[in-house]
């Protein structure tokens, strides 16, 4: 095992040890972040120009396994957090990357992504999160129906459509006026991340904040970092949950963990291929949500009446298990799932 394996594991069992009650109480899990940022994870992916790590891939989603094995309320935010950098990281605008990377990368700031509404929520119709065009800059009109830590961070990517059919990123402060953080309504799993609507009543975007645009689909360049940081979380849930139901039946959690490690290994080897296409992406997602459902059927088997409590740890699981239905997936994804999942019932 080596250095990064053995904090890994370290932290896996630290985030493990608070998860529960953070959920419980819904309760930000500020002391796991601290965590995490002792042991530099927050400058893992970027470069020593900005305070960075330059971390290859591949360790970085071992990263967001172990987080998401130990919490996947952490997991959730962080992967939230780093995608909004990772977007800052590979933009045009020296500015932006000056002022806040270092910050990021030594935990000293926090940020998130905005832009569900351009890519899986509230799709037809008018668009949700509008940007009119003003001098040196943009106002915007709207809102962000998911934003994961919007009352504990600086800033957030947000993603926005002009009327003319193009879109926009953009670092908005939080406390830019117009803006407004709506209070966290009870979701079934995952509340302490701190998950709700951000809306824009005329917020001034400066020129001088855009991450990338006005252009025709925005987000259409993905690292393989976040093409892939779904699946990397999807892993260590189901890790975990292998080891929640080793506790009760050995044999069966050996088993389960055995075939989880397969997929870990084919999200490993798809953060080093070169050519890396949407449909081994989509086919990687689709077998992870099949199998998550399944586990969630049998640790709620496996822990028996207990279990169905509302505070059990098999049922903060099970429903963190089936998060990954909705997860920034695609109408691809969802139906491929759902065809996975029926396969073999009788007609």
């Amino acid at each position: 095992m080596n250095e990064h394996e053995a904090r890994l594991r370290a932290l896996t069992r630290q985030l493990a040890g608070r998860a529960h009650d953070y959920e419980r109480g819904a309760e930000w899990p500020q002391a796991s972040l601290d965590a995490y940022a002792e042991i530099g994870g927050f400058g893992w992916g970027l470069p020593e120009t900005f305070s960075g790590a330059n971390m290859p891939t591949p360790d970085r989603l071992r990263g967001y396994i172990a987080l998401a094995r130990g919490d996947m309320s952490t997991a959730l935010f962080v992967t939230q957090h780093e995608g909004a950098v990772d977007l800052i990281l590979t933009c045009a605008n020296e500015r932006l990357k000056a002022e806040w990377l270092p910050r990021f990368a030594r935990g000293q700031a926090l940020t998130t992504i905005g832009y569900s509404q351009l890519t899986t929520s509230r799709q037809g119709g008018r668009p949700a999160m509008r940007a009119e065009r003003v001098e040196n800059g943009f106002l915007l009109e709207g809102v962000m129906p998911w934003v994961t830590g919007a009352p504990h961070v600086d800033n957030v990517a947000c993603g926005a459509a002009l009327e003319d059919g193009t879109q926009l990123l953009t670092l908005l402060p939080l406390d830019a006026p117009g803006v407004e953080t709506q209070p966290c309504e009870p979701l079934a799993a995952l509340n302490s991340t701190a998950t709700t609507e951000v809306t824009c009543n005329r917020v001034f975007a400066p020129a001088t904040e855009t991450i990338a645009g006005p252009v025709q689909r925005v987000l259409s360049e993905r690292s393989a970092l976040r093409l892939l940081l779904v699946s990397a979380a999807g892993t260590g849930l189901a890790l975990g949950i292998g080891d929640e139901i080793s506790a009760r039946d050995p044999t069966l959690g050996a088993k389960l963990q055995l075939r989880t490690r397969g997929l870990e290994a084919d999200v490993l080897t798809l953060a080093d291929d070169p050519i890396l296409d949407q449909t081994a992406i989509d086919e990687l997602r689709i077998r992870m949500n099949n199998w998550l459902v399944r586990l969630a059927g049998l640790l709620m088997l496996a822990a028996k009446g207990t279990g169905y409590r509302q505070d059990a740890t098999a049922q903060r699981l099970a429903n963190e298990a089936l998060f990954f239905c909705v997860w920034s997936a695609s109408g691809t994804v969802r139906e491929s799932t759902g065809a996975a999942l029926l396969n073999g019932l009788p007609d």
